[in-house]
């Protein structure tokens, strides 16, 4: 342990033994109960670290579930940093938290050099297998927003301003995040839980490899443009139903929305489920601001990820942000179905020059 985290630890353990730091009692007189402190076990990071002081804490626990956990690097600081939480990719059905160390290790370091500590989380995966989860993507996106959660609730443990922090993942973890910066507040000021009382309001977002909703129904608009092509060979339909079954991928689409069969997802219970996923449709101009980057060309030979992660999907987030007045960088990298941003920026420096 830094001795600037030393001194902070010790800082806490005193405020709290004096009835600071969140304790004593709150305007209506009900008694409010300190934060305990948070036990972090330091371990070797599994990055280079050259030219950065940081601590890095592995597989801590969020919730309880077997996949809350999250790695965080915590640079050292004698204020409290802000925080980006990376999720990582993998269709909702798999993928790990170490991602991030193999394709993200030099964002890790600029987040780092900046003063901003990184997390990388774990959240519940859902099953291709019948029997398919009933609950759908809710419980991992539910998962990721506790992670949030959990990070304010231990802030001073942490060493992290609450009020700064951002978020960021690729393809399902890009989802993620997109979910976290336009659901409104899922705090519950109410909860017998501590940690799901703290917001889930972040200060930016980022998508990198990104659907445009979880809705997946209203895909058959965002893709219309290269799905209505291909309707003779679908038997006259370009039904999300249909394309996913002509795709092989009738079980993603089932688990992705809790149902069982297509006539489930058409119901007025799914109907409002996917509403409450559908960042289209969530999206307003004070939401988080938006960071997009889709690129066709790693796709050109995999359908069914060129359906996953297509150009077109970037320029619907466009459109939709256009239209609310939500500010946004944007980029959709294709021949065809593009759009640019004429400042250039890259996701990292967007992500900090909205925490800093």
């Amino acid at each position: 342990m830094s001795m600037t985290r030393g001194a902070a630890l010790l800082f806490c353990l005193t405020l709290a033994a004096c009835g600071g730091g969140g304790s004593g009692s709150s305007g209506g007189g009900q008694q409010v109960q300190p934060t305990p402190q948070l036990e972090l076990s330091f371990s070797a990071s599994p990055i280079d670290l050259p030219d950065t002081a940081a601590d890095f804490a592995a597989d801590v626990e969020y919730g309880d579930g077997p996949r809350n956990v999250f790695d965080v690097f915590l640079p050292d600081s004698d204020e409290p940093t802000p925080l980006v939480l990376y999720f990582h990719g993998g269709g909702y059905t798999g993928g790990d938290k170490s991602f991030a160390y193999a394709a993200h290790a030099d964002e890790i370091r600029q987040f780092l050099a900046a003063g901003i500590a990184f997390a990388t989380v774990n959240y519940h995966l859902l099953s291709l297998e019948a029997p398919l989860d009933p609950d759908g993507v809710i419980r991992s996106l539910e998962d990721s927003a506790r992670a949030l959660q959990f990070a304010r609730y231990y802030a001073e443990s942490l060493n992290i301003d609450p009020q700064q922090v951002a978020s960021y993942g690729v393809s399902a973890g890009a989802s993620t995040s997109l979910w976290l910066g336009t659901r409104d507040d899922l705090a519950d000021a109410e909860n017998e839980d501590p940690v799901l009382r703290e917001s889930t309001r972040i200060k930016a977002m980022g998508a990198l490899y990104t659907q445009s909703t979880l809705n997946i129904v209203r895909w058959q608009q965002v893709l219309a443009p290269i799905v209505e092509p291909l309707a003779p060979v679908l038997g006259g339909s370009t039904e999300i139903p249909v394309v996913a079954a002509a795709l092989g991928a009738t079980n993603f689409l089932f688990t992705i929305l809790g149902v069982e069969s297509a006539e489930e997802i058409y119901s007025p219970e799914n109907e409002a489920y996917r509403r409450s996923i559908d960042v289209l449709e969530l999206m307003d101009s004070g939401d988080a601001p938006l960071y997009v980057l889709n690129d066709n060309a790693p796709f050109k030979d995999d359908l069914i990820n060129l359906f996953l992660h297509h150009t077109l999907h970037a320029i619907a987030l466009k459109e939709q942000a256009v239209a609310v007045g939500l500010e946004h960088v944007i980029y959709a990298i294709d021949p065809v179905f593009s759009v640019d941003d004429p400042s250039g920026e890259g996701h990292v420096s967007f992500l900090i020059r909205h925490l800093r």
